[in-house]
Protein backbone atom coordinates (compact mmCIF):
# COMPACT_ATOMS: atom_id res chain seq x y z
CA UNK A 1 0.00 0.00 0.00
CA UNK A 2 0.76 3.73 -0.96
CA UNK A 3 0.57 6.29 1.29
CA UNK A 4 0.10 9.41 -0.68
CA UNK A 5 -0.62 13.10 0.67
CA UNK A 6 -2.11 15.17 -2.10
CA UNK A 7 -3.20 18.84 -2.03
CA UNK A 8 -5.36 20.33 -4.75
CA UNK A 9 -5.18 23.99 -4.09
CA UNK A 10 -3.50 27.21 -4.63
CA UNK A 11 0.16 27.50 -3.55
CA UNK A 12 1.61 30.87 -3.00
CA UNK A 13 5.95 31.29 -2.91
CA UNK A 14 7.29 33.85 -1.37
CA UNK A 15 10.83 34.57 -2.64
CA UNK A 16 11.77 37.31 -0.38
CA UNK A 17 10.61 34.65 2.76
CA UNK A 18 10.45 30.89 1.75
CA UNK A 19 9.39 30.12 5.18
CA UNK A 20 6.42 31.87 4.41
CA UNK A 21 5.24 30.39 1.44
CA UNK A 22 2.02 28.02 1.91
CA UNK A 23 -0.47 26.17 0.83
CA UNK A 24 -4.44 27.52 0.69
CA UNK A 25 -6.56 24.91 2.79
CA UNK A 26 -9.61 27.38 3.55
CA UNK A 27 -11.15 28.95 6.39
CA UNK A 28 -11.22 27.14 9.68
CA UNK A 29 -9.92 28.04 13.29
CA UNK A 30 -6.81 29.11 11.64
CA UNK A 31 -5.98 31.33 9.01
CA UNK A 32 -6.48 28.61 6.42
CA UNK A 33 -2.50 28.69 5.13
CA UNK A 34 -0.29 25.40 5.89
CA UNK A 35 3.09 27.31 5.51
CA UNK A 36 6.45 26.06 4.69
CA UNK A 37 7.31 26.73 8.62
CA UNK A 38 4.55 24.76 9.33
CA UNK A 39 5.56 22.04 7.19
CA UNK A 40 8.87 21.60 8.88
CA UNK A 41 7.51 21.09 11.93
CA UNK A 42 5.39 17.92 10.53
CA UNK A 43 6.07 14.35 10.87
CA UNK A 44 4.87 12.62 7.55
CA UNK A 45 5.12 9.09 6.77
CA UNK A 46 4.03 9.47 3.39
CA UNK A 47 5.65 7.92 0.21
CA UNK A 48 4.38 10.77 -1.81
CA UNK A 49 3.35 14.39 -1.51
CA UNK A 50 1.56 15.70 -4.77
CA UNK A 51 1.28 19.57 -4.65
CA UNK A 52 -1.45 20.30 -7.55
CA UNK A 53 -1.11 23.68 -7.38
CA UNK A 54 0.33 26.20 -9.31
CA UNK A 55 3.94 26.98 -9.39
CA UNK A 56 4.76 24.37 -5.81
CA UNK A 57 8.42 23.50 -7.54
CA UNK A 58 9.18 26.51 -7.31
CA UNK A 59 11.22 29.38 -4.71
CA UNK A 60 15.13 30.46 -3.98
CA UNK A 61 17.39 28.75 -5.13
CA UNK A 62 20.28 28.71 -2.67
CA UNK A 63 23.44 26.55 -2.31
CA UNK A 64 22.11 23.88 -0.74
CA UNK A 65 18.88 23.66 -3.57
CA UNK A 66 15.62 25.16 -3.80
CA UNK A 67 14.34 27.09 -0.54
CA UNK A 68 10.30 26.54 -0.68
CA UNK A 69 7.72 23.95 -0.67
CA UNK A 70 9.51 20.85 -1.94
CA UNK A 71 12.07 20.98 0.28
CA UNK A 72 9.66 21.35 3.65
CA UNK A 73 7.88 18.51 2.70
CA UNK A 74 11.14 16.45 2.38
CA UNK A 75 12.75 17.54 5.75
CA UNK A 76 8.73 16.48 7.00
CA UNK A 77 9.83 12.86 6.37
CA UNK A 78 8.31 12.63 1.92
CA UNK A 79 10.71 10.94 -0.10
CA UNK A 80 9.21 11.88 -3.02
CA UNK A 81 7.00 15.23 -3.92
CA UNK A 82 5.55 15.80 -7.55
CA UNK A 83 5.07 19.47 -7.89
CA UNK A 84 4.16 22.17 -10.62
CA UNK A 85 6.98 24.41 -12.48
CA UNK A 86 3.98 26.80 -13.47
CA UNK A 87 0.24 27.69 -13.34
CA UNK A 88 -1.51 24.70 -14.58
CA UNK A 89 -4.64 24.36 -16.02
CA UNK A 90 -7.67 22.52 -14.41
CA UNK A 91 -8.72 19.99 -16.95
CA UNK A 92 -5.33 18.59 -18.46
CA UNK A 93 -4.20 18.52 -14.71
CA UNK A 94 -7.08 16.54 -13.83
CA UNK A 95 -6.34 14.26 -16.74
CA UNK A 96 -2.68 14.07 -15.85
CA UNK A 97 -3.21 13.75 -12.37
CA UNK A 98 -5.60 10.81 -12.98
CA UNK A 99 -3.64 8.89 -15.08
CA UNK A 100 -0.77 9.23 -13.20
CA UNK A 101 -2.19 7.84 -10.25
CA UNK A 102 -3.45 4.21 -12.56
CA UNK A 103 0.29 4.04 -14.43
CA UNK A 104 1.62 4.05 -10.73
CA UNK A 105 -0.43 1.21 -9.55
CA UNK A 106 0.66 -0.45 -12.48
CA UNK A 107 4.15 0.14 -13.23
CA UNK A 108 5.24 0.37 -9.34
CA UNK A 109 7.10 3.35 -10.00
CA UNK A 110 6.94 7.32 -9.72
CA UNK A 111 8.89 8.52 -12.36
CA UNK A 112 7.41 5.96 -15.10
CA UNK A 113 4.20 6.68 -14.14
CA UNK A 114 4.51 9.97 -14.19
CA UNK A 115 6.07 9.55 -17.54
CA UNK A 116 3.57 7.72 -19.11
CA UNK A 117 0.47 10.04 -17.91
CA UNK A 118 2.33 13.23 -19.81
CA UNK A 119 2.52 11.21 -23.01
CA UNK A 120 -0.87 9.86 -22.30
CA UNK A 121 -1.92 13.52 -21.87
CA UNK A 122 -0.32 14.72 -24.96
CA UNK A 123 -1.68 11.81 -27.30
CA UNK A 124 -4.93 13.33 -25.83
CA UNK A 125 -4.17 16.85 -26.80
CA UNK A 126 -3.07 15.82 -29.89
CA UNK A 127 -5.63 14.10 -31.08
CA UNK A 128 -8.35 17.27 -30.05
CA UNK A 129 -10.06 14.89 -27.38
CA UNK A 130 -9.18 17.91 -24.59
CA UNK A 131 -11.29 20.12 -24.26
CA UNK A 132 -12.69 23.67 -22.23
CA UNK A 133 -15.93 25.47 -21.78
CA UNK A 134 -15.36 29.19 -22.18
CA UNK A 135 -18.38 31.46 -22.52
CA UNK A 136 -16.99 31.87 -25.92
CA UNK A 137 -18.00 28.22 -26.80
CA UNK A 138 -16.04 24.66 -26.57
CA UNK A 139 -12.49 24.23 -27.49
CA UNK A 140 -9.95 21.72 -27.82
CA UNK A 141 -6.64 22.82 -26.43
CA UNK A 142 -3.26 22.15 -28.37
CA UNK A 143 -0.24 20.16 -27.81
CA UNK A 144 1.59 22.86 -26.22
CA UNK A 145 3.79 21.52 -23.02
CA UNK A 146 2.17 24.06 -20.73
CA UNK A 147 -0.37 21.81 -20.89
CA UNK A 148 1.49 18.31 -19.96
CA UNK A 149 5.16 19.28 -18.70
CA UNK A 150 4.57 21.35 -15.88
CA UNK A 151 4.82 18.37 -13.19
CA UNK A 152 8.00 17.44 -12.39
CA UNK A 153 8.60 14.42 -9.74
CA UNK A 154 11.37 15.62 -7.01
CA UNK A 155 13.46 13.21 -4.47
CA UNK A 156 12.75 9.09 -5.00
CA UNK A 157 11.61 8.01 -8.50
Amino acid sequence: DKTVVHFATHGILRDDRPFDSFLALGGGAGDGRLTAREIYDLDLQADLVVLSACRTGLGRISGDGIAGLTRAFFYAGTPSVMATLWDVADEPTFLLISEFYRSWQRLRDKSRALRAAQLALLRSLRAGQVKVATPAGTFALPEHPVFWAGFVLVGEP
